[in-house]
């Protein structure tokens, strides 16, 4: 039996699920595990040490400079994506740095404070949102490529208390991801212009 609520809550993971599938079609069960990760946790970890958040994002830059040149300098198609069902923090593309629209300053101190300000759900509150998301995706999404193998090894390491994980490396392959997560509120004062447009009142 389904507890209540449970109905709702497969629709809404249904469509979130089903709009990171039409964005990114190369899309694992393991990236979707992530976004709804990240949508509860927010980046993952407090961040005591600003110069080295500061240094690991120069380093970030530099890469993502050097991956644009080759590929003719086409920027990221999207800039901003929201995260899980609830879209409470958006991957925000490096590219806005990189092309002048925020500062580096401002990109990082938006990230480092959508970091420490975050407060995540208890393990068992995450586990109870992993067995729903596990349902939805059996139920809806399981001609994924490897999604009955990604689930088992994710259940494991939830099980383990294990709860933040890598991109796929299909995704990574097909995408090359570099962004960072920052909170709506935070993305709305960062990117106003942007953000009226992308981002539900």
């Amino acid at each position: 039996m389904l507890l209540p609520g449970c109905g709702k809550r497969d629709s809404s993971f249904r469509e979130a699920i089903s709009g990171q599938l039409q964005m990114y079609p190369e899309t694992r069960v393991q990236d979707i595990y992530k976004s709804f990760c990240q949508d509860a946790f927010g980046p993952g970890h407090l961040i005591p040490d600003r110069d080295g958040a500061k240094r690991y994002l120069e380093s970030e830059l530099e890469q993502y400079r050097e991956e644009l040149s080759k590929e003719g300098n086409t920027p990221a198609s999207v800039i901003l994506v929201p995260t899980g069902a609830e879209g409470n923090f958006y991957r925000v593309d490096l590219s806005v740095v990189l092309d002048g629209t925020v500062s580096e300053e401002d990109y990082l101190e938006a990230f480092i404070e959508s970091a420490n300000a975050v407060v995540p759900p208890s393990g068992e509150q995450w586990k109870e949102t992993w067995e729903q998301l596990k349902r939805t995706l059996r139920k809806h999404f399981a001609d994924i490529p490897g999604a009955e193998e990604d689930i088992t090894g994710i259940d494991s390491l939830v099980k383990e208390g294990k709860f933040i994980i890598h991109h796929s490396e299909a995704f990574g392959i097909a995408y090359r991801p570099h962004y960072r997560i920052i909170s709506r509120d935070r993305v709305r004062t960062l990117l106003p212009g942007i953000a009226s447009e992308s981002i539900a009142k």
